[in-house]
């Protein structure tokens, strides 16, 4: 008998034990709500280039703490260069990056593994600005004109227009950057220069003549990709959900750009602070008319921007023409969200 009452007495002392730490746990987890869900979100290094407006969604994405609410810690970095920011990844510093385009085709021809997984800006952004005295395109023959360096998004740009107009005899310049190539058509050591905004509009105000406007591009059919997401290809395949996350993220940036410009203003004033916020204003609206929906990466693009650097001689030719579009790309996560009924949800 005196047993049974021992057992007894052990098993009311051991639901008792339980109770209490159970209502200790509990009491954790309500009073910390911060401090346990820091811990369930995994740490997410985004290097990007170039702070701009084709960055705008990861700035948005950030300040709107989208990524916090998909689960993911991201620090957003900003590196300078392309080859830099591929070095950084390809070192295993990151597996995500905000980047795209040509950087993308040179890392595969040159045997590395990153790829381009999402086109948040797939279209050029940039218009030719020049002297007040060039009046059309076809006037760009015999003139010095900037871009920031060969093989990059102004250089394209440039090479669509002038194969679109048919003109010749263009002196193209590296000038390091779209503010210095600004600053060389303000200060007359080019003809004209080829920016995105804020640039082509704060140019546009001081006098110079656009003679190529993004929209211009649009009508020649010219496919590229200004921005996106790239990511290495065996990261991903290895653990595919800190990308799916970012996806969202994005995403739901672009619509916050859409449909909130006053805090998407904010986000640019801090981000790329400028004083005249009618300038804003309008960078704004056009980013509103310029990133993708559902950023797939459409291959048409891709076998654009291969073809461009061939003829540059930027990329090896017959190694291009055996390498299959699909080395550089994978539409498989973005298209993921899509058969999930994210972008339905999302834009409904």
């Amino acid at each position: 008998m005196k047993g049974s009452c021992d057992c007894l007495s052990f098993h009311s002392r051991a639901v008792r034990d339980i109770k209490i730490t159970l209502a200790a746990l509990a009491l954790l987890i309500f009073s910390s709500p911060s401090l346990i869900g820091a811990q369930a979100l995994k740490k997410v290094p985004l290097p990007f280039s170039p702070i701009g407006l084709s960055s705008l969604p990861l700035f948005v994405a950030k300040e709107a703490r989208l990524y916090e609410r998909n689960g993911i810690d991201v620090d957003v970095i900003f590196v300078g260069a392309s080859s830099v920011l591929f070095q950084s990844m390809l070192s295993g510093a990151a597996d995500l990056a905000g980047s795209g385009g040509p950087a993308i085709i040179s890392n595969v021809l040159q045997g590395g593994d990153i790829i381009q997984v999402a086109a948040t800006l797939p279209r050029f952004t940039q218009s030719i600005m020049v002297k007040p005295e060039i009046k059309k395109p076809q006037d760009l023959a015999g003139k010095k004109i900037g871009v920031s360096r060969l093989g990059t998004v102004t250089h394209f740009a440039l090479q669509t227009a002038l194969d679109a107009y048919g003109v010749k005899g263009v002196t193209i310049l590296q000038m390091g950057g779209q503010p210095e190539e600004a600053s060389g058509l303000v200060r007359g050591v080019i003809d004209g220069a080829v920016v995105s905004p804020p640039y082509n509009f704060q140019l546009r105000r001081q006098g110079f003549n656009e003679v190529v406007s993004p929209n211009d591009l649009q009508k020649f059919g010219a496919d590229f990709i200004t921005n996106g997401i790239a990511a290495r290809r065996a990261a991903v395949e290895k653990d595919r959900d800190p990308l799916i996350r970012l996806i969202k993220s994005v995403a739901e940036a672009t619509k916050v750009i859409l449909t909130d410009r006053e805090f998407t203003k904010k986000v640019m004033n801090k981000w790329m602070p400028m004083k005249d916020q009618d300038l804003v204003e309008r960078i704004v609206s056009f980013a509103g008319e310029s990133f993708a929906k559902e950023p797939f990466v459409p291959e048409g693009a891709i076998r654009a921007i291969v073809k461009e650097m061939a003829q540059a001689n930027l990329i090896d030719a017959k190694a291009a023409a055996n390498t299959p579009m699909t080395a550089y790309y994978d539409n498989r996560y973005v298209d993921e969200l899509k058969r999930s009924g994210f972008f339905n949800q999302l834009w409904k």
